[in-house]
């Protein structure tokens, strides 16, 4: 599964973040306050730059006043359909996991 920043899903849910923040006219670092950690940490969730994990999503979610639940419905909506199949995840072939030459002492 590819973890990028860029993937549509993560600039969606990008986005349903910070238009949860504006309609409670609360700034960066009142959202900062509730979650417990700096401005720069809300700034770079907005800006693309950090990632949420699940945890984080939750506590994020609580400190807009909202559920986990209800924040990841509206993101699904936002998502529609088409995007709720697993992405196909590149695998190495076995030979490029293999070691190179390998010098043993006798």
């Amino acid at each position: 599964m590819r973890k990028s920043l860029h993937r549509q899903e993560n600039l969606a849910l990008i986005e349903l973040l910070k238009n949860l923040r504006v309609r409670l006219n609360l700034r960066q670092v009142e959202l900062a306050e509730r979650l417990g950690v700096n401005q720069n940490f809300v700034s770079n969730v907005e800006q693309g730059i950090r990632r949420l994990d699940v945890v984080e999503l939750r506590d994020y979610a609580s400190a807009l006043g909202s559920s986990f639940a209800d924040v990841t419905a509206q993101w699904e909506s936002l998502l529609g359909e088409g995007t709720d199949k697993p992405r196909k995840r590149r695998r190495a072939t076995v030979d490029a996991m293999k070691p190179t030459a390998v010098h043993r002492r006798k």
